[in-house]
């Protein structure tokens, strides 16, 4: 008998056991993954009724995706649509919401927090939580500059393919101000042109800064070059280019069969010379390094912290000749390019890279502020700021001067992508002031040709938007001239009336005599045209 009540006791104690582990599972667990399955029918019908929270730019007030009231029908409770109103312009980073076909993006990663299902955090949306009614979501405020994202949109829309993508952030931060990628699609309609969006060869769906995967191209030489310094090569250390270098079934060119003849290692970067990029890799560079160094920037990693899915970049198993110049089995995106550009201009420290900055209750209250954190010291300062300089002698006299601003150092690298048998990818990364960088930049024009032609320019804008590098001198404090074309009013401190004694000028633009004692070469100059 004992028996018979042991065995009894034993059952009911595994069956409660194992329904306290399935209870535990489903409601902690798997939660989030529940809440956020559009298949859930009674979650979707909560989803529904409750207002998701606003979407904000980093200005805290352009609005990027908000909920609109649906008039009740049948008695029911009134229902809310998502929508959003910058259309294209941040479709690839905010993403959908739709009881069709689920979420993307921001919608997804910060669903519980905008859906409201999230732990309260308020007086108000614990009460709201226990009574049982509609939980209006919290609101996101991202780290993107509303103005920064137009302009890269507009000029990656404007280059000679109309396909690309771009992402800036500042190095210091790890703050992302832009992402853009084109082609894009609006959400605002994505139940109806869902299907037609997956058929679209031009793939308007994937967003290309982060999910794209393309041969880098001479933008990866300054990875090698980190490998390289690593390894003790110097700047200063000469090498000679006879625009071919010899590998087992593979010869090493130069971009459009160049020759260069004697060069220093910083020339090499400056000027993209690929042979002696390879010779580097393969004579100078510790086996590995290249790989390793590439990893400590970021190559291989999915970035799981990151909200938005990220396609890791990798280095392949390809001629490592090749690769270290960014062709072969190497491929990357802008998401990991901008990041390899903003460690080096930071000394070396890669962060975090942060596209959500606020979480807010529907009352504005703060419920979180994400806080800059360091992700890895990728590169000694001393390495990182030799490399730094390398990279602003591409802009001062290698293949990128025409990205050259006045008063504004620049660190920059250009990229020409061969995909046969298609056009070249461009490609242009740079950050700046160079000496302490505020800003990072990677853009990647598909098929776009030469790096300098379309990539950089690219770029350019959104560096120059940022830093206000490009725009033209503002007129209106100059003062107005006269009908002479002189000033009607001087600054002070000026002579308010030309002397009597200056010297006549000739119709041809020359005085009719000059003072004595000038050098030779100008007398003569002045007698020849009298």
């Amino acid at each position: 008998m004992n028996r018979h009540v042991r065995r009894t006791f034993y059952l009911f104690a595994l069956g409660f056991v194992a329904l306290v582990g399935v209870l535990a599972y489903w409601q902690v667990y798997a939660s989030e993954s529940l809440a956020n399955d559009p298949e859930n029918s009674l979650q979707t019908r909560r989803a529904i009724e409750a207002p998701r929270g606003f979407i904000f730019a980093g200005d805290g007030e352009t609005v990027l995706a908000q909920s609109e009231e649906q008039p009740a029908e049948g008695g029911q409770n009134p229902t809310y649509s998502r929508i959003y109103p910058q259309g294209p312009l941040y479709a690839g980073i905010v993403g959908y919401w739709s009881t069709r076909y689920g979420a993307t993006g921001i919608e997804i990663a910060e669903n519980a927090n905008l859906s409201g299902t999230a732990d309260p955090a308020t007086l108000d949306e614990l009460i709201n939580q226990m009574s049982g009614g509609p939980q209006p979501g919290n609101n996101i405020v991202l780290t993107l500059d509303h103005e920064l994202q137009q302009i890269a949109t507009e000029a990656i829309e404007n280059s000679n393919t109309g396909r690309g993508s771009l992402m800036a952030l500042d190095p210091q931060t790890g703050e992302i101000l832009a992402l853009a990628s084109v082609p894009s699609y609006d959400p605002n309609n994505i139940d109806e042109n869902f299907p037609s969006l997956l058929e679209d060869p031009d793939e308007p769906l994937l967003n290309r800064a982060t999910q794209g995967l393309y041969s880098p191209g001479s933008v990866f030489k300054v990875v090698t070059a980190a490998a390289a310094l690593k390894s003790g090569v110097e700047p200063s250390d000469r090498f000679v280019d006879s625009g071919v270098y010899e590998q087992p079934g593979y010869t090493v060119v130069n971009y459009d069969d160049g020759v260069y003849g004697a060069v220093n290692f910083a020339q090499a970067l400056a000027l993209s010379i690929n042979t002696i990029f390879a010779e580097v890799a393969v004579e100078e560079i510790e086996t590995g390094t290249i790989t390793e160094t590439s990893q400590d920037f970021g190559y291989g990693d999915e970035f799981e912290d990151f909200p938005l899915l990220v396609n890791p970049s990798r280095i392949g198993e390809g001629n490592v000749a090749q690769i270290a110049f960014g062709q072969d089995t190497n491929v990357s995106n802008v998401f990991e390019m901008a990041l390899v550009a903003a460690a080096i201009g930071n000394d070396g420290a890669m962060m975090e890279p942060r596209l959500v900055r606020e979480i807010r209750s529907p009352d504005g209250v703060i419920i979180n502020r994400s806080q800059p954190s360091e992700r890895n010291q990728v590169l000694e300062p001393e390495v990182a700021n030799t490399l730094q300089d390398m990279m602003v002698g591409v802009i001062e006299e290698g293949t990128a001067t025409v990205a050259q601003r006045p008063g504004v150092e620049i660190a920059g690298k250009t990229g020409t992508a061969e995909v046969p048998p298609n056009d070249p990818n461009s490609w242009f990364i740079a950050s700046a002031p160079a000496d302490e960088p505020e800003i990072a930049v990677a853009a990647m024009i598909e098929n776009g040709g030469d790096g300098e032609e379309q990539g950089l320019p690219v770029a350019m804008a959104v560096i120059d938007a940022y830093l206000e590098t490009g725009q033209e001198p503002e007129t209106e404090d100059f003062p107005e001239l006269g009908p002479d074309g002189l000033p009607e009013d001087l600054p002070e401190g000026l002579p308010q009336e030309l002397p009597e004694d200056l010297p006549q000028v000739q119709p041809g633009g020359l005085p009719e005599s000059i003072p004595e004692g000038l050098p030779p070469e100008i007398q003569e100059f002045f007698n020849q045209n009298q």
